[in-house]
């Protein structure tokens, strides 16, 4: 067997050695975010620019629903909204960790797969190949990428290519799954009341220097502990659950939720004024006083006391000093009754 001219080997050594300069690059952009999101987006640019891909799809699991797995969808650059009915990721996932490949093809993951729905969901995507989000702890989701532009399949540098930045990707998406456990509650995956502290320390300094307004609110369940004696702890912690939810619903992105404690919860409102947070907490309380919550045999409700401060750089330098001002608007709205919100002067 004849081996390959000289010209072609010379050309597949310098293609692969600007390859790995382009992986090396881009493996340290990826790896220096800590958000999944920005993650993926550098994995889609990349993808992009090598291949001029026209779609890129990314599947992860769903620490709040099981049911509900995240998934990132990009036609180009511009991430759009897809509805696939996918039942469960822990099968796919369990399929792919059972077979060692880097990567697999559609069409025999088609073969060997046997949930049909599963099947007939990715073909809406029509991908040609499917690569693990593998590390030494598993497989974590999936990329699903659709068949070359100019035709014919992806050759073994192209493969090479992707399966070295889906494993930059990998341990980036790990890194950042590791440190969002390490900074959120267990139960209602908002922020830890550690780094609730050590967020609105760094808030409180940023409006410091420039000038910028800031605000917070705390807020905890009325009359909580005669719930919990009517109805149970397990019923409680639903409760609890569910207020994570509205809460997370009922702001910004660029606001900062945390479980304080207990049936108590603390919000950062970065660059909102007395006024608009106690915008914000009415909302916040009417959707929890209005919200039918799941019982054993009929819904229940519940309502929240809810105190606002807003930052004052002239008397406040410490997290601890805004804290009690909130605090003090809290115990206000339950002397005045509950269910209630208080601005504290």
């Amino acid at each position: 067997m004849s081996s390959e001219p000289e010209e072609l080997q010379q050309m597949h050594l310098e293609l692969g050695s600007q390859d790995l300069k382009e992986i090396i690059e881009i493996g340290s952009q990826i790896t220096a975010q800590l958000d999944v999101e920005n993650i993926v987006r550098n994995v889609v640019l990349s993808f992009v620019a090598k291949f001029q891909a026209a779609s890129v799809t990314c599947i992860l699991p769903n620490d709040l629903d099981e049911k509900l797995p995240n998934l990132y969808y990009f036609k180009g650059l511009k991430q759009e909204k897809i509805d696939l009915q996918i039942p469960s990721l822990i099968p796919i996932l369990s399929f792919l960790g059972q077979h060692e490949y880097n990567q697999i093809s559609f069409a025999y993951f088609k073969e060997n797969f046997d949930n049909e729905q599963v099947i007939h969901q990715f073909e809406v995507i029509q991908p040609d190949i499917i690569i693990p989000l593998r590390t030494d702890k598993g497989v974590g989701g999936l990329i699903l990428l659709p068949p070359k532009q100019e035709g014919g399949p992806y050759t073994l540098l192209d493969i090479q290519y992707i399966t070295q930045i889906v494993r930059f990707a990998s341990i980036a998406i790990e890194n950042a799954n590791l440190y969002w456990q390490a900074t959120t509650d267990r139960m209602t995956k908002l922020f830890s009341h550690h780094f609730f502290q050590q967020n609105l320390e760094e808030e409180i300094a940023r409006a410091h220097r420039y000038g910028t307004t800031l605000s917070l609110l705390m807020f905890d369940i009325d009359h909580f502990k005669k719930f919990n004696d009517t109805y149970g702890h397990l019923q409680g912690d639903l409760i609890i659950k569910e207020i994570a939810n509205i809460l997370r619903g009922s702001v910004r992105t660029i606001d900062f939720t945390a479980r304080y404690g207990g049936e108590e919860f603390a919000v950062i409102l970065p660059e909102v004024s007395a006024k608009g947070a106690a915008v914000v907490a009415e909302r916040i309380r009417k959707t929890i006083e209005k919200n039918p919550f799941h019982g054993d045999e009929e819904p229940l409700y519940v309502t929240v006391s809810i105190g606002v401060a807003a930052f004052k750089p002239a008397r406040m330098r410490s997290a601890s000093q805004l804290i009690a001002e909130a605090d003090k608007a809290l115990y206000q709205s339950k002397e005045m009754g509950r269910n209630r919100v208080t601005v504290q002067k």
